[in-house]
């Protein structure tokens, strides 16, 4: 194993466990939340509910231009200045540059926010069409067009947060997000049934607005200008921004793409079963890689110009993620006939098998993270978009796993895209980077590797006790394993 200075992961394992800790309430609240609305609306209203949420996100992410991303730097480099300042003279400048970054992303984002909610206006009815192959719809996206602003406000003054700093503020909102989409979302469909899908959509998003704008204008008061002189101040911003929105793009477009199929092929139940399977596996394992997002990313981009402190670090993420993950995910695969019930209701026991052999490609989602971020905290935002690019439109595969397979067969296509990413990011890193992992990780990666294959393989063959017993032996076993990785 390639030698890690200090070979110590205490670090790694405590940021992993506070940013995880988070995501931890988040996920248990949704849980919640999920549990109530698939009860009240079943398969078909989650499947609506996917379709409406991921135009939303389509239209959103490409309206905003990416400042909700670029729109930080400005801010952080501005607080940054004043920070390190101690001449009253001087701080008043920074002071007042800071102000005008602030104002800047504010009056930007207000205008996107209406060229959002026009967009939304102006394509209703191309939208019904391909979504729901009829025009009956249409009148639907209408309403839904002022959900896309509320989204665009909302992430502009994430944004003002995140570059003021005001990081308890953004745990709380995290949180209030949550609890707002589950003490809205559930009597508005306990009431109103299906037809509660896009008054919950609306209702969420302006609250997430409000609630937001309230933490952001506390911590730097609203000022908007609209002369063209001033809006010529963020030409740089929108240009840095272009990268994430072509991301944006490609991402929300191609799940919207797959939402649509499966709409139009067999009935909205089946999206309403995939998006169910897609949230159990993929955004519960977020409770972990979030560290990646809050922690990782920041030490990666600090140390990106020293190659030694680099691979140290990729590589101390990679062990922990193993080290985490592998127990999590072969408990989650052996648990998975008793979560579905347990989370949203029978009415859904058909995605068990599609979300236990999905589990199979989260583990090799934990490898390909460390390694993607590598590229964007370098700069290489073309290298970033086209992993990006590969990992969104590697997703359809989905479509053939349906044709071939069902519901089973998606989630077989899961893990082969999680494979696939996972080789072409460890490709980019070692032929564009130079970083390796060396002969006893990938022992180590195999190892893992097998462990929850062998879990899978439970599954399949066994049942009752001795289903559970083995089970247990493996989740033992693994960590074992991990702990032994540990103190290695």
């Amino acid at each position: 194993m390639k030698k890690i200075k200090g070979n110590k992961y205490n670090d790694v394992i405590k940021a992993t466990s506070l940013f995880g800790g988070v995501q931890v309430l988040n996920v248990i609240i949704n849980v919640v939340r999920t549990k109530l609305v698939a009860l009240l609306i079943g398969p078909e209203g989650v499947g609506l509910h996917s379709i409406y949420n991921e135009t939303r996100e389509l239209i959103h992410s490409t309206s905003n231009l990416g400042l909700d991303v670029s729109g930080v730097r400005g801010i952080s480099a501005a607080y940054e200045t004043l920070q390190s300042l101690s001449d009253e003279e001087e701080r008043k400048a920074a002071c007042a540059r800071v102000t005008q970054e602030v104002t800047l992303l504010r009056s930007w984002v207000l205008l996107l926010a209406l060229l959002g909610v026009l967009i939304c206006v102006i394509f209703a009815k191309p939208l019904s069409w391909f979504t729901f192959d009829d025009y009956e719809h249409t009148w639907g996206y209408v309403l839904l067009a002022p959900a896309v602003g509320f989204s665009t406000i909302n992430c502009g003054e994430m944004a003002v947060l995140k570059g003021l700093r005001k990081l308890k503020n953004l745990a709380t909102l995290s949180l209030l997000h949550v609890v707002i989409g589950l003490v809205v979302c559930v009597p508005i469909f306990y009431f109103m049934g299906l037809e509660g899908v896009i008054p919950a959509l609306l209702a969420v998003t302006f609250l997430w607005m409000c609630i937001t704008c309230a933490f952001g204008y506390s911590a730097e008061k609203p000022r908007f200008v609209f002369s063209a002189n001033h809006l010529q101040g963020g030409s740089k911003m929108l240009t840095v921004g272009f990268t994430f929105v072509l991301t944006g793009i490609i991402t929300h477009g191609v799940l919207l793409l797959i939402n649509a199929y499966l709409n139009k092929s067999e009935s909205i139940t089946l999206v309403g079963l995939y998006n169910s399977a897609y949230t159990l596996t993929m955004t519960y394992s977020a409770m972990v890689f979030a560290a990646v997002d809050t922690d990782y990313f920041p030490r990666l981009s600090g140390v990106i110009n020293n190659t030694d402190e680099r691979d140290n670090t990729l590589l101390k993420q990679l062990d922990v993620m193993l080290m985490l993950v592998t127990p999590l995910f072969i408990c989650m695969m052996i648990t998975m006939p008793f979560l579905v019930p347990l989370f949203l209701s029978g009415e859904f026991s058909a995605i068990v098998p599609m979300a236990q052999v999905a589990t199979i490609g989260l583990l090799c989602r934990a490898i390909y993270l460390p390694h993607a971020y590598v590229s964007l905290a370098a700069g290489d935002n073309k290298l970033f978009l086209f992993i990006n690019t590969v990992g969104a439109l590697d997703i359809l595969l989905v479509l053939v796993g349906y044709e071939m397979g069902g519901l089973l067969g998606m989630g077989i296509a899961l893990t082969v895209q999680n494979f696939l990413d996972m080789l072409l990011v460890i490709a980019i890193s070692k032929w564009h980077y130079g970083i390796t992992v060396g002969t006893s990780r990938n022992i180590s990666m195999a190892v893992c590797g097998a462990l929850v294959c062998a879990a899978y393989a439970v599954s399949l063959l066994l049942d009752g006790w001795q289903y559970w017993l083995c089970g247990i032996v493996l989740t033992l076993i693994s960590l074992s394993y991990s702990y032994k990785l540990y103190h290695k």
